[in-house]
């Protein structure tokens, strides 16, 4: 075969499989792919409805007191795991903190104002339910609530207290936790 013949023979192999591509909406080649997406779709539909499940049986067979700390040693754990290298560089000084989250979060709705944190999450960073189910029993959000917890005590070298006034995951356009330091 030469050279022009090989382009030839080439093109018209592009041109069915873009005709392949148009008719089926997909082209054979990504079939795979297509496949991956949809195990992982039916995976994450898994995830989602097994920790509904968990809440709902939490909420059913635990008393609140009890769901609630469960939930905030959980968010304790998660905070200990991931971000406390943070907080602990703020230890002693609390408006660092605060500022160093608010660097992250966005200015709006992060500050602190006598000895009361403001803090507000545009959007739900736990990487369990970012991405889904969209709404969670109200108990989920203690874990949160937890994270707030464990971060802020350990930069004030002091128990606090934190109040989670709203969630995305309880329908909320964003979430709002208040911590009196």
């Amino acid at each position: 075969m030469d050279r022009k013949e090989f382009f030839r023979k080439s093109l018209q192999s592009s041109i069915a499989c873009s005709g392949l591509l148009l008719s089926t909406g997909h082209a054979a080649l990504s079939e795979p792919n297509c496949q991956q997406q949809e195990a992982k779709d039916r995976s994450q539909k898994f995830k989602e409805d097994w920790l509904i499940s968990l809440m709902r049986n939490m909420d059913g067979q635990l008393e609140k007191g009890e769901r609630e700390s469960l939930m905030v040693a959980c968010g304790r754990d998660c905070a200990r795991r991931g971000a406390m290298k943070l907080a602990e560089s703020c230890k002693g000084d609390v408006g660092k903190l605060v500022e160093s989250l608010a660097g992250f979060l966005g200015k709006e709705g992060n500050y602190i104002e006598g000895n009361t944190v403001h803090l507000t999450y545009t959007k739900c960073y736990c990487h369990l339910v970012d991405q889904g189910p969209e709404r969670l029993s109200e108990t989920y959000c203690n874990c949160s609530r937890g994270w707030v917890l464990e971060m802020f005590e350990t930069a004030a070298a002091k128990p606090v207290e934190v109040e989670v006034l709203q969630t995305i995951k309880r329908g909320a356009p964003s979430c709002k936790f208040i911590v009196k330091v």
